[in-house]
């Protein structure tokens, strides 16, 4: 099977899920349980759609929120007290971030989210056919994405999916520290799928060495050195297998580099 291919304009609807997505994990942002690779502000993959982190609340519950792209729902639920959002007619992201706020509430907590990520009170476009290409999408890259982390030694995190770029991606962090800004990070590698009206996959060594371009990719994937560094590789015709493969090519050049 190769990968399943993205609407040629399905911007509108990918725009309204990234809404959601910044509405929701607003919560975990707020009130959740802090981790210093940001993982509780990113959404799992699951096997109906994106799953938030949780958030702890005083009953002792957890709160957690889906988009279910199955149903076109959205779930938000503590406790066995469930709300659902039906999607079908673009509830605004205000709304879904304010129901996730009253569910909370409920539970006894409240939670003080910052009001700027839950977005605006208009209307949004939701098409549902366009919504399930991407969760097909999204989760045919999610399994590539795990089973390249089986290969790899130390620490990875994810897959999962970044509200603030809306893109799915995995990465791994080494040991070894390297400058940035006026601290220091982590030296990591991020293997991604970018899911746009011209989607593509990257992989982002940080930090970045140019002589690492003149290394050879598998077949279709290139060296992107404009704007961001790293490597692409575009999704049409591919499969598990060429994701993989790019991944770990990447993972061969930069690594050994990036951990020592």
């Amino acid at each position: 099977m190769t990968m399943p291919q993205l609407p040629a304009k399905w911007d509108d609807t990918r725009y309204t899920l990234q809404a959601y997505s910044k509405a929701l994990t607003a919560i975990p942002r707020a009130a959740g349980t802090p981790d210093d690779r940001w993982n509780y502000v990113a959404m799992s993959i699951d096997l109906v759609g994106l799953l938030s982190a949780p958030t702890p609340l005083a009953d002792g519950s957890d709160l957690y929120s889906t988009i279910d792209l199955k149903t076109h729902e959205i779930v938000i639920s503590a406790n066995g007290d469930a709300e659902r959002i039906d999607l079908t007619d673009g509830p605004s992201s205000l709304s879904i971030g304010e129901a996730a706020v009253a569910v909370a509430a409920r539970h006894g907590t409240d939670i003080d989210a910052d009001k700027e990520r839950f977005g605006g009170s208009d209307t949004l476009v939701y098409n549902k056919d366009h919504a399930a290409a991407f969760f097909a999408a999204a989760s045919y890259a999610a399994t590539a994405f795990a089973d390249m982390n089986n290969s790899l030694a130390g620490e990875v995190a994810g897959p999962h999916l970044w509200p603030h770029g809306f893109d799915i991606a995995t990465e791994w962090y080494s040991s070894k520290m390297a400058s940035y800004g006026d601290s220091e990070a982590s030296a990591q590698i991020a293997v991604g799928f970018y899911p746009s009206n011209e989607s593509y996959f990257y992989a982002n060594p940080w930090p970045f060495e140019e002589d690492w371009a003149s290394h050879p990719l598998p077949p279709g994937a290139s060296w992107h050195l404009d704007g961001w560094q790293g490597a692409e590789l575009p999704p049409a015709g591919i499969d598990h297998a060429n994701i993989v493969a790019f991944g770990l090519s990447v993972h061969s050049i930069a690594g050994r580099t990036l951990s020592s």
